[in-house]
Order: C-alpha cells, then structure tokens, then sequence
C-alpha cells in the first residue's frame, strides 16, 4: 500500500490545451507508479491553492509549462529548485572551494564513476554531485512517489538532455543489485531532526518517513563505499564505523566507509 491514497491534479489558471495533455500524461505515470492511488484531475478555473484544500486535505499537484509543484497543503510545497548549489559552484570555479560533499568523495571529479544517491529528496545533492563529476553515471532513488514525480520532472524539464541523460531515477528503495554495482553511494536518510533554514526542506521532513537503522545497515552491506550525511552528535557514525569530516560551521557532517 502507498504512503499516499490521493493525489489531486490540476493546472494553472490560466491553461491551455498543451496543459491538460501533460495532466493527462501525469495521471498515466503516476498511477503507473502507484496502481492502488486515487487520481482525480480537478478543474482548476478560478481557484486559489487555499480553496483547493478547503474541502479536500489531499495533495494537489499543479501542473504548467514551466515545473510541476507539489502542495501538500496551501502553504507547504515542493517544487525542484537549484537552492544553493549555484552559490556552492561559483565558489568552486572563483576560488576552488570544493563542496564538502564532493571533497569527501573516493574519486577524481573526471571519473567515469557510478553512484547513487540513495536518497534523493529535493535533488540538491544529486544535481552538485552531476554538475562536478561530469564524467560519472547516476542513479536516484526516491521512495515517496509525489516526491519523485516532481522532483524528477522538475530536474528533467529544467536541465540539459546533456546533464541528465547520466541520470536514472527509480521509485523506490535502493535495489541491492544497482547497489552492489555501484562504486559510491550517498544517503541522507534524516534518521535525526533535520537542521535547515530551506522551507522546502522543512516540507521534506514533515512528510517523507525517515528510513530505519537497517536501510543504512543494508547500504553498508551491499556498496563498496557509503557517504553519510547526519547531524553532528548522530550515533550513527561511531556505531558503523564511519570516517567523518568534521565541519566547524554546520551542523551536519559527512562520513564515509568504504569495504
């Protein structure tokens, strides 16, 4: 059974034939994603996003020319957004400042490495791990399939075919085969209370469960080298036998074991 019973989609206000075909084709990919979710497709007319929810507490997805945004109320949503991964790129080419999460990376920026991300949430991470090692393949997994949807489109809508023609992204838990195959994987699996002033973030947390201790265990298992990404104090790191990267300036740190 999904995490999610209902989704409701809709479009702009203002819409155009153009608009209901792409409704009609995210109706098709998410009950393909989910057979046992009702999808009712909504006449948006006049509607503000607050009388949407007056009458119906179920997700809206708004669906338009530009990226589809998810509301799980009128006042919490998910759209992909670059958020700071373009500051964290221009202090990269500008002064060579490597983000922490590629400086903790087991390989060259030029390696033709495969990696998932094994959380992909908001595709913050995946999308500053495909801009600095753009020679490497990726695959993400999101279990949460409204989560998925958009941020998947979101990313494929908004970047190069370039770009993202070395992505896959899969619904679901990582699979131990792509796993095992895999030469890092990434999980930020928000086992503990996620510190962030990103209202996106926020939403994240609200809605997505946190996986359990036997997804990481699973993780470490099966690949040959897990970047951990947890708050400072997370038992976590000591418990598995984690490297750690301290950083002085936040509140989340790194850490990676390799087999």
């Amino acid at each position: 059974m999904s995490i999610v019973s209902k989704v409701r989609i809709t479009s702009p206000v203002k819409t155009d034939d153009v608009i209901f075909l792409m409704m009609k084709q995210t109706q098709a990919e998410l009950a393909l994603l989910v057979p046992d979710m009702a999808i009712e497709r909504v006449t948006r007319r006049k509607q503000t996003i607050t009388e949407l929810f007056k009458t119906d507490d179920s997700p809206v997805i708004v669906i338009s020319r530009q990226l589809p945004v998810l509301y799980f109320s009128a006042d919490e949503k998910i759209v992909y957004h670059e958020n700071t991964m373009n500051f964290k790129l221009k202090r990269f080419h500008k002064y060579g400042e490597v983000p922490p999460l590629i400086a903790v990376m087991p390989v060259e920026l030029t390696s033709r490495a495969v990696i998932v991300d094994a959380t992909m949430g908001l595709g913050n991470d995946l999308m500053l791990m495909a801009h600095m090692l753009k020679s490497a393949r990726f695959h993400a997994f999101e279990a949460h399939p409204l989560i998925y949807y958009v941020i998947k489109e979101g990313i494929m809508r908004y970047y190069s075919e370039e770009l993202t023609g070395r992505i896959t992204f899969h619904y679901g838990t990582a699979c131990d085969d792509i796993v095992a195959a895999s030469d890092v994987v990434y999980a930020d699996p928000m086992f503990e209370t996620t510190i962030s002033q990103d209202s996106g973030m926020q939403v994240l947390t609200n809605h997505v469960q946190q996986a359990d201790h036997d997804f990481l265990a699973a993780l470490i298992v099966h690949a040959p080298c897990v970047i951990l990404k947890a708050h400072f104090r997370s038992p976590l790191f000591q418990q598995y036998g984690f490297q750690v990267a301290v950083r002085k300036s936040s509140k989340s740190h790194f850490g990676i074991i390799c087999n």
